[in-house]
């Protein structure tokens, strides 16, 4: 993006997924803001208690930059701002004159009524699957110059998880330890991550898988703890991984190589072999994929229908979608 791109426009909306959302920002402000001028022409807004300055956000659209081009508006965690307030807001928004550039953040920020369409930059921000992960890390291994294996792409995703700003943190770190090498290896990423493994949605699922009893206790109770109020989605995440491995097993009863039926579970063979699926598939038979998925749904109704602690709900959930211990399961 250069100033050129931005010459007609008076108002940039981001939306969506917090981590690029927020490094698109950084990267307008970058180009957008001259740097001798910023602490006269760039005036950043954040809501607080649900509110901002309405009168104070008026002043600061219409006023004239002072020895540069354009004044810089930025109205941060627009979609938390109270709905009436929000409403005033847009309506001075859509008036933006051309020498200010107002710049709209937030998970799911809008503007109505919003500024007329030839003046208005929209991006959203989608959040980025497990199956995109791969390709998103090797991206930005690749702005800092390096390539990286698939071993090592995967050992990242295993060990850290899907959060965007984690990975990017954890990959500069193993940037500067690959050192002037050009592709960074398995060994490297070891170095950095591979002496712990945080509690993920993708961690919880694999110790159901391998029938870790104490392992998927743990976690979950971990994830309780630091993330609140998404049970469903821990549902959601596990009805995912055992349909997969479902899927896995139907093809290779129906003949299909196993690095075929593979990609139903995972593109990365190291992943596969890293978090033991052969011995998953083996766990999960027709009748435990059954019975697994039956109860994910009576959990599920049961913590939109009780009133009873949703941790103990989401614990008594556990025993009964896991393969009985020390039972090899037929598939």
């Amino acid at each position: 993006m250069n100033k050129e791109d931005l010459s007609k426009i008076r108002v940039v909306l981001l939306a969506g997924e917090e981590f690029q959302r927020k490094e698109r920002l950084k990267e307008i402000l970058d180009t957008a803001v001259e740097p001798a001028t910023r602490d006269f022409n760039l005036d950043i807004i954040t809501p607080k208690n649900k509110n901002i300055p309405v009168e104070n956000l008026a002043e600061l659209v219409m006023m004239f930059p002072m020895m540069a081009s354009r004044r810089i508006v930025v109205v941060r965690d627009f979609d938390t701002i109270d709905t009436s307030v929000r409403k005033q807001a847009c309506e001075i928004i859509a008036g933006t004159p051309e020498s200010t550039l107002v710049i709209v953040e937030g998970e799911k920020a809008a503007l109505s009524p919003a500024p007329p369409k030839n003046y208005v930059l929209k991006e959203l921000f989608k959040k980025i699957y497990e199956n995109k992960l791969p390709s998103w890390i090797k991206g930005r291994f690749s702005v800092r110059g390096r390539k990286v294996t698939d071993g090592a792409v995967a050992l990242l995703i295993n060990n850290i998880g899907d959060g965007l700003r984690e990975l990017d943190s954890e990959i500069e770190k193993v940037t500067i330890m690959s050192g002037d090498g050009d592709t960074v290896e398995e060994k490297t990423v070891e170095q950095v991550v591979g002496s712990f493994k945080r509690h993920t949605v993708w961690t919880l699922c694999n110790a159901v898988g391998l029938g870790n009893f104490g392992e998927a206790v743990g976690i979950l109770d971990n994830l309780m703890e630091s993330e609140k109020n998404k049970e469903t989605y821990y549902i959601a995440t596990l009805n995912s991984h055992i349909l997969k491995i479902a899927a896995y097993n139907s093809l290779v009863g129906k003949g299909t190589p196993h690095q075929e039926a593979m990609k139903t579970v995972t593109e990365s063979p190291f992943l596969w072999k890293l978090n033991k699926m052969d011995r998953q598939a083996r766990n999960f038979g027709d009748r435990e994929v059954r019975r697994a998925l039956s109860m994910l749904v009576r959990t599920e109704s049961s913590l939109k229908k009780s009133r009873m602690d949703k941790r103990l709900i989401m614990e008594l959930m556990i025993p009964f979608i896991m393969p009985k211990p020390g039972k090899r399961i037929s598939a």
